[in-house]
């Protein structure tokens, strides 16, 4: 008799437990790959002296100072998403981006083709922002501010800082003319 009333009672008791731990679940529980997370640096090239025409650049790469790993290598393209990195959270933080064009010269044995590497410097201050519980946070990029290094062969001629806030890449961040 004991056992029957043990055996009823689980079987009102455990139907109660799981519908309660189901109804704790959240709909955000699951992060969408769709959600937006820490976005990278747009930068689009265009024409020096066409200043509203894209331009793509011969064999670009690109790579941060004193990190040789590529991060763009030997494409011709006309715009490129770079990832800004992060060593203190609201200060002001520094990524130094080396941008070769012409990269395949510097295979070739040919003394009259080279490559011409220019150096840009990017400030801004990354912040953290709550996305939900399963996503966590992610980081956006204020107050940017861009500069060129300057050498006897600057490939870029000019550049413009489009959006001081690096918060999505809907849009250029930067865009370089050459």
């Amino acid at each position: 008799m004991k056992h029957i009333k043990t055996h009823r009672a689980l079987k009102i008791i455990l139907p109660l437990l799981i519908l309660t731990s189901l109804w704790g679940c959240e709909r955000d529980d699951i992060c969408s790959s769709e959600t937006p997370t820490t976005p990278h640096l747009v930068i689009h090239f265009y024409n020096v002296n066409a200043r509203n025409e894209t331009k793509t650049v011969r064999h670009l790469s690109v790579h941060t100072e004193n990190h040789p790993n590529y991060i763009i290598h030997d494409r011709t393209i006309d715009k490129i998403m770079l990832p800004l990195k992060i060593e203190a959270m609201d200060n002001l933080n520094t990524t130094r981006f080396v941008l070769t064009k012409d990269t395949d010269y510097l295979t070739d044995e040919n003394p009259t083709t080279v490559a011409n590497v220019d150096i840009i410097e990017v400030v801004y201050t990354p912040e953290l922002i709550y996305v939900s519980r399963a996503c966590g946070y992610k980081s956006v990029f204020n107050d940017l501010i861009t500069t060129r290094e300057t050498d006897d062969d600057n490939w870029i001629i000019d550049f413009e800082v489009i959006n001081t806030t690096v918060n999505d890449e809907n849009a250029a961040h930067i865009n370089i003319y050459h």
